[in-house]
C-alpha cells in the first residue's frame, strides 16, 4: 500500500493501482487532473488524429490512451451516453455515444491491444464534452507497431486539417441550417439545436469511418 500524495483526502491505495503514476498515464488520473489545470478542450501537441476526429497519445513504451477530440466535444457540448462496444484484447476501439437522442456508433481507425477502458464515463458522460484531452479519455492499451499510428496525422498538418474541419462545419451548418448566428464558427453545442434526421447526416459526414475511408 502506499499513499497518493495528489488525493485531497489521504487514503491508501493498493501498489498495483499505481502503475499509470510511474509513467505519463498520470496524466490522465482524476486526483491528477483536478489539481493540474482546468478542464479545456485545447488539445496537448504532441496527439495524432484519426480523420473521423479521434485522438491518440502514444507514449514511447509503446502505452497509448485514445479520446474524442475538441472539435466532436464542441460539436456535442453534451453526451448522453456512453456504450463501450470493445473492452478488451486487440480491436479497432469503438463505441456508441448517444447526442441529443441520436446514437453515433464510432470506431478507431487502427487496431490496439486494448487493456481498459474509462469505467467512469458511462457514469458521467459529461466528462466527454467537458474534458476530451483528460478525464474523457476512453481507451488505454498497447500500441501494435506499424499499424495502431498508420495514416493518422499531427502537428501541423493536423492543426491545418483541425481548422479545414471548422471551416466546413461552419459552410454545412450556414448552407442548410442557419444556426451560424453572424456567419462565424457555429456555436458551442450545436448539436443539441438540430433535428435528430439532420444529426445522423452530420454524423456521416463528419465523424463515421464510412465517410472518409470509401466505404459504402
Amino acid at each position: 500500500m502506499q499513499y497518493c500524495g495528489a488525493s485531497p483526502v489521504t487514503r491508501l491505495v493498493p501498489f498495483s493501482d499505481f502503475s499509470s503514476c510511474t509513467s505519463n498515464s498520470y496524466r490522465y488520473c482524476d486526483s491528477y487532473l483536478s489539481l493540474s489545470r482546468p478542464h479545456a478542450t485545447t488539445p496537448p501537441a504532441n496527439l495524432l488524429y484519426t480523420p473521423n476526429h479521434f485522438w491518440l497519445d502514444a507514449e514511447e513504451s509503446g502505452l497509448c490512451h485514445i479520446g474524442i477530440d475538441g472539435f466532436l466535444a464542441n460539436v456535442a457540448g453534451s453526451v448522453d451516453g456512453v456504450t463501450f462496444v470493445t473492452l478488451h484484447g486487440t480491436h479497432c476501439p469503438a463505441l456508441t455515444l448517444t447526442i441529443h437522442g441520436v446514437e453515433w456508433p464510432m470506431s478507431f481507425s487502427n487496431p490496439l491491444l486494448i487493456e481498459k477502458v474509462n469505467s467512469r464515463v458511462p457514469r458521467d458522460p459529461a466528462r466527454l464534452a467537458a474534458d476530451p484531452y483528460g478525464a474523457g479519455w476512453l481507451f488505454e492499451g498497447w500500441e501494435l507497431p506499424g499499424r495502431t499510428r498508420a495514416g493518422l496525422i499531427s502537428g501541423e498538418p493536423a492543426a491545418a486539417w483541425q481548422a479545414g474541419e471548422r471551416e466546413r462545419l461552419a459552410r454545412e451548418i450556414h448552407e442548410t441550417q442557419a444556426l451560424g448566428g453572424d456567419g462565424g464558427t457555429p456555436v458551442r453545442g450545436v448539436a443539441q439545436l438540430l433535428s435528430r434526421q439532420y444529426l445522423v447526416c452530420l454524423f456521416q459526414r463528419f465523424f463515421s469511418r464510412k465517410g472518409w475511408t470509401g466505404e459504402e
